[in-house]
């Protein structure tokens, strides 16, 4: 007889764990973990309260759901952990000046803490955007998510020709730079290239912003690869106009962009009078003026999931029935979404009479 015949799966993993989450079901998280990543930045090791493994896409996001000083807060925080990882799930957190989120988690969150998440969320990831050969693309915290990717690809030996090209304000501002340098030198196929808008003496790497020169002399094929970028939306913006002068055909580009609220609201005039009707539960709501889809649901008590709540995340999403609205989104959704009649609740205001399936 075989020596491991015998062996059970029961022998390997003492307990067969199941998934962790069904869609939009909160579950308790245990922080097993802090790490400091820079000077304002942490890791938070989150593992199944309930001993059971992680299940999601890289790239994805997660609701965090907290109550600070008795008031219910919900922001979305991207995975930066690989699903080939499945015992922990990590999420990456920049301290904000003012947020309350950002904040309450670096000033509380400890080793035992306790906290509810819910997900997985987002179509920003590896399953549903295949690509042959990726270049990565982010700014500040927007590497959560591609550090993600990338790490599925380095645990599952990828043999594809990566580019990972990082911005961050100063050397010191780089999240996950000694584990970046590490992934470079053990793997020929991962080419990291990190790029400082402030070098400063000690800075040897690449200094400046990224545009289409830069991006062409690291990755000379460029316009034959997929683009997979996030950040904040003023990076955003340069990311998408370096990529538009290429010539990268917008099938070989998807983003996210993390945060920046919109610098301008659409002019809805005094005269229009707008209302929305829930066909769910029936409840109609005539809008005072620029009121939101999700205002006008709030007022009405009727439960929307949000995050970001500034068209950024997509948690948001609901299927408008009829009727017209100006949508202020930073691109929580995508074109296809767009066609099929969705909207972001957070950042939608009606004009005239509109019915939502909610």
């Amino acid at each position: 007889m075989n020596a491991h015949a015998s062996v059970q799966t029961s022998d390997v993993v003492p307990t067969l764990r199941q998934r962790q989450w069904a869609e939009k079901t909160r579950n308790v998280v245990l922080c097993r973990h802090v790490i400091d990543e820079t000077h304002d930045v942490k890791t938070f090791v989150l593992t199944s309260a309930a001993d059971r493994m992680f299940c999601f896409s890289a790239g994805q996001y997660v609701l965090v759901h907290l109550r600070i000083n008795g008031t219910a807060m919900t922001r979305s925080y991207s995975v930066s952990s690989p699903p080939t990882r499945p015992l922990d799930l990590q999420i990456t957190v920049k301290r904000t000046p003012g947020g309350l989120a950002s904040n309450w988690l670096h000033d509380n969150l400890r080793p035992g803490s306790k906290i509810e998440i819910e997900g997985p969320f987002g179509s920003f990831n590896l399953d549903e955007l295949p690509s042959q050969k990726p270049v990565f693309l982010s700014g500040g915290s927007g590497v959560t998510p591609t550090m993600s990717m990338l790490r599925a690809l380095t645990d599952r030996a990828d043999d594809r020709q990566i580019h990972f090209i990082y911005s961050a304000k100063t050397p010191g501002d780089i999240i996950f730079r000694s584990e970046l340098d590490a992934l470079a030198a053990r793997f020929a196929n991962v080419h990291v290239t990190l790029v400082c808008s402030q070098g400063g003496p000690a800075w040897t790497g690449s200094t400046g912003r990224i545009d289409g020169r830069m991006l062409l002399n690291l990755v000379p094929d460029l316009h034959k690869r997929t683009v997979f970028a996030c950040g904040p939306e003023g990076y955003m913006k340069t990311a998408r106009a370096c990529l538009d002068a290429i010539g990268l055909a917008p099938a070989q580009y998807h983003e996210e962009s993390f945060g920046g609220s919109s610098s301008s609201r659409p002019e809805l005039g005094s005269a229009v009078r707008s209302s929305v009707r829930f066909s769910r539960s029936g409840v109609e709501h005539h809008c005072t003026s620029g009121e939101t889809l999700l205002e006008a649901a709030r007022n009405c008590g009727i439960y929307i999931p949000t995050a970001c709540q500034q068209g950024v995340c997509g948690t948001c999403r609901i299927a408008k029935l009829s009727g017209e609205v100006v949508m202020d989104d930073l691109g929580g959704l995508n074109a296809e979404e767009k066609s099929a009649g969705y909207v972001l609740a957070c950042c939608s205001r009606p004009q005239g009479s509109v019915l939502l399936d909610v």
